[in-house]
């Protein structure tokens, strides 16, 4: 969504983006209530790119092979009356006029089928070669999957050569279902509507859509995938990667069969590559499960392979559009296939950048180099500590190229005669706005979600590999050791803010511990205060910084405030009548380092609100009352939690006694953000370095008065406290 300020003069950067969450990042997404689940996808892609049928062909459909003919397959086809009837002028695959047979979905596809087995046949005498592809329907059940998916598409092509294995759970999911397929040999969905009104229109788009973004979010192997929703004689091709998913014109198949021709043709005889698979990615069996053998080719161009030992994080991959990450455990394998002797695992991330963003691994070496100039070569090796170490990072490349959606859609970009092709809005619901309250760290990346743009935003394919396999700040059951892991987290900040570097995204997520130093990790969106580029970011679900959601300067102007301690009145303070908001179109907003302090600040109330400090405990009835005021409805800035005061009292006695540490840093923050913007744009650097002491200092005694207390989510069973040897609980899956 784009900020609706005048656009300021040239001279001026212009603003962050104002910051929508995709919803199927948000928490409420991930019960899995299929239903809810649907509208979120449809939600989250907005209207669709619609394209002429010869663009679609040209942008989404892989090359026809050398010596096919499109019109002379069409006319073979015709000529023959086992094909084609002539007075008619229609396929004689269907008994008359109508897709409809009135017996079963599986007989509807039949005459699809013998369409496809004619077409492939007349094309394989050009090609000489047999079609990689084979048609299916088997609408009663569904496809196999590694993720429960309760959608039974009616029909799909699908490999020949099988990418799927058969790994323990897949062999079980054989055994309950009579449907021998698997989604991961799946190329294109079809679903069939016997009628052709607005009705099914919308119920084909929603069951298509929902088939995409599940081959898209539950195979590491996919990098694009396709559709193809039908109404009696008219349908229309569906294509889907990480930057776009478009949709072309509806056409009669019957009237001009021509171009369901050229779409089998395009596909049947495509390489895996070109039908959207990722051949730098490999399912293997290991131990009856399945993992993933992952080629990673360094900038240097050394090619190293890396087994997967289990997934850490892949909630990345619920949205359609967008980076897509997926994050392994991983071990380093030899030439001969082997895993290497004594290797450590490792932590690989694969995900999908803005083609003109820096990867993490570059982002890092600049700040690296800033502190070099600034600080000394002894300050910049010693900061390295608080970072994550890169062993290996590089564009993943397929076909002698660097894999990215520009090569998928060979350079496409929208024309201009796109229109916009609205997806079934009517039924969407408002999303619960479920935060934290469900057990769930809220952990989930806002991000701008899709909107009408006039050229699509290409993203570029990439991997690195991380020595240290670090736990997140939120697995931890200590609270000293959540602040200790806090203090490392600030001292990089601090070191960023020193070289005129900004974070953007510090949430529990991104502060990891790494034995008994915590670092602060997930660069990618970390940018110089003067750069002025990609500057739409925000940052993620509960702990943005209050501007950063409004996406304005709040405390500009901003009359006296009373600030309140724990011994006041409990009365709710009245923000809204003495906050003037910055209305000046002149002085766009932007991310400052306040900010990356804030955020470090609410991390603070979630670990002392959120959790309780016995095992099986449940908050207190004014506890919860205080953490859905702090963390309030989804879309709504917190800022009257911001400009009130903590309620000490509310808290976990335990708690308690740390309690005044994180409110002094409170009232801190907020004279920072005063003392900056008397003025517009705020002049921070003075404040900035007084609040950093100030944390410093009261990070330090938080973790002295937090010693040997213990903390559990409200819902917590567990079996033990933590290790305080070993400071993390083993059972626990690392995250980067």
């Amino acid at each position: 969504m784009e900020n609706q300020r005048t656009p300021p003069p040239k001279e001026l950067t212009t603003p962050d983006a104002v910051p929508e969450p995709k919803r199927t990042s948000l928490v409420g997404y991930r019960p899995g209530d299929l239903r809810l689940g649907k509208t979120d996808v449809l939600w989250d892609l907005g209207d669709i790119p619609c394209v002429s049928l010869e663009c679609f062909k040209l942008a989404a459909l892989p090359p026809l092979c050398e010596h096919i003919d499109i019109a002379k397959i069409k006319d073979s086809l015709q000529a023959n009356p086992k094909g084609w009837i002539q007075d008619a002028e229609r396929w004689a695959a269907f008994k008359n006029e109508s897709t409809v047979s009135c017996i079963s979905q599986e007989k509807d596809f039949e005459p699809f089928s013998n369409i496809f087995n004619a077409v492939v046949r007349e094309a394989s005498k050009a090609t000489n070669t047999p079609a990689k592809l084979t048609f299916a329907s088997r609408p009663a059940a569904s496809p196999i999957s590694e993720r429960f998916n309760a959608i039974l598409p009616h029909a799909y092509l699908l490999l020949v050569d099988k990418k799927s294995i058969d790994a323990e759970v897949n062999k079980e999911d054989h055994a309950q279902n009579s449907n021998p397929d698997s989604w991961d040999d799946i190329v294109v969905s079809f679903e069939l509507e016997k009628g052709n009104g607005d009705a099914e229109r919308k119920d084909n788009d929603k069951q298509v859509v929902w088939s995409l973004y599940h081959i898209m979010r539950n195979d590491p192997c996919r990098r694009a995938t396709f559709g193809v929703p039908i109404e009696n004689t008219k349908l229309r091709f569906w294509f889907t990667c990480r930057a776009v998913t478009l949709v072309s014109k509806t056409f009669d198949f019957f009237s001009e069969p021509e171009h369901l021709i050229y779409f089998f043709c395009s596909l049947a005889f495509a390489s895996d590559h070109e039908l959207g698979w990722d051949p730098t990615i490999r399912r293997v069996c290991v131990g009856d499960k399945t993992q993933y053998d992952i080629t990673v080719t360094t900038d240097e161009g050394k090619v190293l392979v890396y087994e997967t030992t289990r997934v850490i994080s892949n909630f990345g991959a619920d949205a359609l559009i967008g980076r897509g990450t997926r994050i392994f455990e991983v071990y380093l394998k030899s030439h001969d296939g082997k895993p290497v002797k004594d290797a450590e695992p490792a932590v690989l991330k694969d995900w999908w950048r803005d083609s003109d963003r820096d990867c993490e691994d570059r982002i890092l070496e600049q700040i690296f180099a800033d502190l070099r100039n600034h600080k000394g070569i002894e300050q910049a090796d010693e900061a390295r500590k608080y970072f994550l170490t890169v062993l290996a990072a590089g564009n993943v490349m397929v076909d002698g190229k660097i894999d990215g959606t520009d090569s998928l859609l060979r350079m496409f970009n929208l024309p201009t005669d796109c229109t916009w092709y609205p997806l079934p809005a009517d039924e969407l619901q408002q999303p619960i706005p479920t935060r934290t309250g469900v057990g769930r760290v809220p952990s989930f990346p806002w991000v701008v979600i899709s909107a009408k743009r006039s050229q699509v935003d290409h993203r570029t394919h990439c991997r690195l590999v991380f020595k240290e396999v670090g736990y997140p700040i939120y697995e931890f059951r200590r609270l000293d050791t959540m602040f200790e892991t806090l203090q490392d987290a600030h001292k990089a900040l601090q070191l960023l803010h020193s070289v005129g570097w900004v974070h953007r995204d510090v949430s529990p997520g991104n502060i990891l511990r790494v034995g008994k130093l915590g670092k602060l990790a997930d660069l990618e969106y970390a940018k110089r205060l003067d750069s002025h580029v990609h500057e739409v970011r925000t940052g993620t679900l509960g702990f943005m910084a209050c501007e950063v959601v409004a996406q304005d300067y709040l405390f500009h102007e901003l009359a006296s405030v009373i600030f309140n301690d724990d011994d006041q009145s409990n009365e709710d303070i009245e923000i809204n009548e003495r906050l003037e908001v910055n209305k000046d179109p002149e002085i766009p907003f932007k991310f400052n380092p306040l900010h990356d302090m804030e955020s470090i600040w609410w991390i603070q109330v979630w670990i002392l609100y959120y959790h309780v400090d016995r095992q099986g405990g449940q908050p207190s009835s004014e506890q919860t009352k205080c953490f859905h005021k702090l963390f309030p409805a989804w879309l709504d800035p917190p800022i009257e939690a911001l400009l009130g005061y903590m309620k000490i009292h509310a808290l976990p006695t335990s708690f308690q006694r740390v309690a005044p540490s994180v409110a002094s840093m409170h009232v801190e923050l907020r004279k920072a953000y005063f003392v900056s913007e008397k003025s517009l744009p705020p002049a921070y650097t003075d404040a900035l370095a007084d609040l950093h002491t100030v944390f410093t200092e009261h990070l330090a005694l938080a973790v002295e008065l937090s010693r040997g207390v213990s903390l559990f989510g409200p819902s917590a069973k567990c079996s033990q406290y933590e290790d305080t040897s070993s400071e993390i609980r083993d059972r626990k899956l690392p995250k980067v």
